[in-house]
């Protein structure tokens, strides 16, 4: 029996180029920009983030407003009333007037406030910088996620169909080893062991065709959709050693450019002067106000122009909290205690992102070294595939040595997509560790 090796399907790639992008040749397939532009389209996590950046550009636009003034429109009318009382004599009582219909308007402007929204803007300014980078981070994160389930959905599926040729190749074989036997010339401890080999790869073509279906959910889910049957149309990337050799530089100094890390340090930032608002609480609140009112204290009336007059103030209020059951000093210990806790989650990724870029560069090598020798393994395998064919023509070799030496070459390819597909995780890991593409 002939037999299509599927290493094949990995023929043609150019090794200068690590995600190349081959032609469609499926209508309605899927490529790998179309999975990433429907991705950065339908993703719930990345919309989450973007929702989030809008939520704090809004807030910074909030706390800029503590700068400008502040205008509200009253309006009072009273349906009935009773009036005060000032008692002038002993003898002498008069009743104060007050307006029955009342519209207004009254203007406040912060003159001092112990710098409170000096600091929450900055807080907000901090914070809405941070939600950016997280955006962007979100965004890399987004497409990495995608571009990897893609590939691990692409090296599932070949497996899957590597498991199934070795099923079939293994029947035929089961098939021409029953033939022999009858003929006498195939034993029946022949016999048998082909018939294991066959039921032990049944369930493993099983399991190999499950997760191909499990990887192409989860590369839909990546999308943000719910279910894609559309083939997948590229190959997967030959792993390239030279990619990785060009990052001389320390580790800690590639994890400079990692965007959640500066989010991170953004956030404290924002803390720092969220905490430094709330110690303004202590300081007297000065504002310039303006009162306007036009009333009517005559009648009951809300339209009688002429029963209406006009009055006005303008001055200067100062309050000043002395006291308030504590509030304010258990918000200033919150907000400084949350100080502490993004502090040391930073410094905690910033360790973490440097032993991560030292993780997934040595396994991209690995994954490069394993790749190269998985390769020499697939052609050795098909030349000792060759030799037992021509041996068992000559009568030197058995059917059993053959299938031995199929076996083995099957395994040899299983081998170097798994080592593409490890390679391609430890690239773009190595990617995301870094902050940046390489």
């Amino acid at each position: 029996m002939k037999r299509t090796p599927f290493i094949a399907l990995l023929a043609g790639l150019s090794s200068s180029v690590f995600f190349a992008s081959a032609v469609a040749f499926a209508e309605n397939g899927l490529s790998l920009d179309q999975a990433i532009s429907e991705g950065f389209a339908n993703n719930p996590q990345l919309k989450s983030s973007e929702a989030a950046l809008l939520e704090a550009r809004a807030k910074k636009r909030e706390a800029f407003g503590g700068y400008l003034p502040r205008v509200d429109l009253t309006a009072n009318h009273f349906f009935d009333l009773k009036y005060q009382q000032i008692q002038l004599s002993p003898t002498s009582v008069f009743e104060s007037i007050y307006p029955k219909t009342t519209y207004g308007a009254q203007a406040t402007l912060n003159l001092f406030d112990g710098f409170k929204t000096s600091y929450s803007y900055a807080a907000s300014k901090a914070g809405a910088t941070a939600a950016d980078f997280e955006h962007e981070h979100a965004k890399m994160a987004t497409e990495n996620a995608i571009r990897l389930k893609y590939f691990q959905a692409l090296g599932a599926q070949v497996l899957a169909n590597v498991a199934e040729a070795n099923v079939k190749t293994l029947t035929d074989h089961l098939k021409r080893a029953q033939d022999l036997l009858k003929q006498g010339e195939f034993t029946k401890v022949d016999v048998l062991k082909v018939q294991v080999q066959v039921e032990t790869a049944v369930p493993e073509s099983l399991a190999a065709q499950d997760s191909a279906l499990l990887a192409r959910k989860a590369l839909a889910e990546a999308m943000g959709v719910e279910g894609d049957s559309r083939p997948l149309l590229e190959s997967l990337p030959v792993p390239d050693n030279s990619k990785i050799k060009t990052l001389a530089a320390a580790n800690s100094a590639l994890a400079e450019g990692r965007l959640d890390l500066k989010a991170l340090e953004k956030r404290v930032e924002a803390t720092e002067d969220a905490y430094e608002a709330t110690r303004s609480t202590w300081m007297p609140r000065v504002n310039l106000i303006a009162n306007y009112d036009y009333y009517n204290n005559r009648n009951f009336s809300f339209t009688e122009s002429d029963k209406f007059r006009s009055s006005y103030a303008v001055g200067v209020n100062l309050v000043w909290n002395l006291f308030d059951g504590g509030s304010s000093y258990a918000r200033q210990e919150g907000a400084y205690y949350q100080k502490l806790q993004l502090e040391q989650k930073a410094k905690k990724l910033s360790l973490a992102s440097v032993n991560e870029i030292e993780f997934w560069k040595r396994r991209y090598e690995n994954s490069v070294v394993l790749y190269s020798a998985k390769q020499r393994s697939v052609e050795a395998s098909r030349e000792s595939v060759r030799i037992y064919k021509n041996g068992l023509k000559a009568g030197t070799r058995t059917n059993s040595d053959l299938l031995d030496a199929e076996l083995d070459l099957e395994r040899a390819e299983a081998g170097v997509v798994k080592a593409q597909v490890d390679a391609v995780e430890a690239y773009l890991n190595l990617e995301l560790a870094m902050g940046r593409r390489i």
